[in-house]
């Protein structure tokens, strides 16, 4: 074999060894990329509340009751006019200069969030406008029914000041009601009205009737 032969068998090897070299990194460059895909999983989670597997809205309501029963006589009025608030048989004759005191008690039920209560100025219900706009009125929290009376009205935490127009209304104070427990209704308010008929009324209002009619805005909290 002559050395220009050998040489060419030398050279064509060569190209094979490097034609099967270059086959193999393309081999190890796909495997390479094959390993670098990651393994996938999905994980779920769901919203509960301590022992509750699932979430739920607070709810919120007053009661009223103008009754003194411990155990009864609790309602919900959300039309007008509502409970009846008895200012007792002397407010059949008022006279003028001589208040007369009603109440309502008032709560959240059981499981009900706290709220905070305004009390909104008197409207006419029926009767005669003349007469109601003559009456004054006045509002406080009392320590409970037996107390709304002139001296518990005077030693209460005032909601409206006494001598209140009922034509115009008058600055109100809010006050808080707080939540109910799961077995337990809010602990009450007892909100005591005075009414009357101021000295000098006018005498053209002898023998007219109103009914004034209130209401309370609740808000949760």
């Amino acid at each position: 074999m002559t050395a220009e032969r050998a040489g060419l068998r030398s050279r064509k090897r060569n190209q094979k060894i490097a034609v099967i070299a270059a086959a193999g990194l393309i081999v190890a460059s796909g495997a390479t990329i094959t390993s670098m895909a990651a393994w996938t999983d999905t994980e779920w989670v769901f919203g509960g509340a301590d022992t509750q597997n699932s979430v739920g809205a607070s709810s919120f309501e007053v009661n009223q009751n103008v009754t003194t029963s411990a155990t009864t006589g609790w309602t919900n009025d959300l039309a007008s006019p509502g409970g009846k608030v008895d200012f007792s048989i002397a407010a059949q004759n008022l006279t003028p200069g001589v208040p007369v005191y009603g109440f309502v008690r008032l709560r959240t039920p059981i499981a009900s969030a706290a709220g905070d209560l305004t009390l909104n100025a008197p409207e006419l219900g029926t009767g005669d406008e003349e007469l109601f706009d003559a009456l004054e009125y006045g509002a406080a929290i009392v320590a409970n029914p037996a107390a709304c009376t002139t001296a518990g009205f005077a030693a209460g935490t005032s909601l409206v000041a006494s001598g209140s127009s009922t034509a115009t209304g008058s600055a109100v104070d809010a006050f808080e009601l707080l939540a109910g427990t799961p077995t337990v209704a809010g602990a009450e308010k007892t909100v005591c009205f005075q009414l009357e008929l101021p000295d000098g009324a006018d005498d053209a209002l002898q023998g007219l009737d109103a009914q004034p009619i209130w209401n309370f805005t609740a808000e949760s909290k």
